[in-house]
């Protein structure tokens, strides 16, 4: 069977090239009724998890599918349709299949129980491919996690396992295996390039165990890789999380995560880290939007900038991030306030990026004000400035 699978997927990548004259076919019905197709042909499905605003995603439609290789193949062997994952039952299938990125590519049983599962845009020869990995059913997502489940351990079985969840975007269960394998080193195997490798592409919270022991101990991974490598991976770990609170909206994330918060800072403040004043002054920041707090938010901007935490494109994305905050601010005299600064901001620039920038901002109050006309002809201005050299 295997041999057989591998001629006939063999016999589809030969012809990956030809005139792309057909299209994968789509069904449109509802998913009660794919499934009962699926039993009736005795076949798996193939399900293309999109979003209208989704790039990749209409890449994927509009030079993939279409190609004939992948077309003959997915028509042959597949039931296909393609669900938008915002509107009718797409939402209760992105629960169902734990569909958190788009593109995202799902193989599912008649049964209705996924099989495999990619992430993200697919060339033509990948998606044959992925397809045959899905038909043969060995080296599947679920096969691998059954395969974990029992308790195979094999190093190159694990990192198998962690790659297929990376490639499916499945981020809390890739790190918690990674963090398991990481776990049953030696602490000589831990200080290894292969051990720096697997913490880089899997692990991603600061404050886990293994990440806290590696910014311990980062003088050690300097041996082993270049210090501006480690110190960028560790800075990229911290502005991440820091990214989680300053860019927190309540109806968007639900209720502010206090006690996450609080760990944070608490650890950051045990730290003697070059960045850890600018993380900071964010995180505090964030807590004065989160109480809706908007004078105590220009303050901290106020005092973070008046410090210099921030310079060039990192104080432009921070004030960005947060004067658009008053925008939802009933507070007249702080947003004029605000404006003024965006004001003395414009002028320290004669054009360019950065002028333009400080103009949208500007602009962007003013229609938070009412101020239409106005808006419209400095959001125009900014458009000229910005080319401007």
């Amino acid at each position: 069977m295997k041999v057989l699978l591998f001629l006939v997927i063999a016999g589809f990548l030969i012809g990956e090239a030809s005139a792309q004259n057909r299209s994968i076919e789509f069904r449109k019905d509802e998913w009660k009724k794919i499934l009962e197709v699926a039993r009736s042909e005795n076949k798996m499905i193939f399900v293309d998890c999109y979003t209208s605003w989704c790039g990749p995603c209409k890449m994927l439609s509009n030079t993939v599918f279409t190609n004939d290789s992948v077309a003959d193949f997915y028509n042959q062997h597949f039931i296909n349709v393609k669900v938008d994952m915002e509107k009718g039952e797409g939402p209760e299938l992105a629960k169902r299949y734990e569909v958190k990125a788009f593109p995202t590519l799902l193989y599912v049983d008649k049964a209705g129980d996924l099989v495999h599962c990619v992430v993200g845009f697919q060339p033509v020869r990948k998606l044959i491919q992925e397809g045959g990995v899905a038909m043969d059913g060995g080296m599947t997502l679920l096969a691998l996690q059954k395969r974990y489940d029992a308790g195979e351990r094999d190093p190159e079985f694990v990192r198998t396992y962690i790659s297929k969840l990376s490639e499916a975007y499945r981020p809390k269960l890739q790190e918690s295996v990674a963090t398991e394998y990481i776990n049953t080193l030696t602490d000589e195997q831990f200080y290894t390039r292969d051990c720096w490798n697997i913490m880089v592409y899997n692990l991603q919270n600061p404050l886990s165990p293994l990440l806290k022991k590696l910014v311990k101990n980062r003088a050690r991974f300097y041996q082993i890789v270049a210090k501006d490598t480690v110190d960028m991976f560790i800075d990229y770990t911290f502005r991440s999380k820091v990214g989680g609170f300053t860019w927190w909206e309540a109806e968007k994330h639900g209720p502010f995560n206090q006690k996450g918060y609080d760990e944070y800072v608490a650890y950051l403040l045990s730290l003697n880290l070059p960045e850890v004043p600018r993380y900071l002054a964010s995180l505090y920041t964030a807590r004065k939007v989160a109480d809706g707090d908007y004078r105590g938010m220009l303050d901290e901007m106020h005092k973070a900038l008046s410090y210099g935490f921030f310079y060039g494109d990192n104080k432009l994305s921070y004030i960005q991030n947060y004067i658009i905050r008053l925008e939802k601010c009933s507070d007249v005299s702080l947003k004029q306030e605000a404006i003024g600064w965006m004001e003395a901001l414009m002028d320290e620039y004669p054009v360019g990026y950065y002028k333009s920038e400080y103009m949208r901002l500007k602009a962007r109050l003013l229609k938070s004000l009412g101020k239409e006309k106005e808006a419209t002809d400095l959001e125009a201005e900014a458009r000229v400035v910005r080319m401007q050299h």
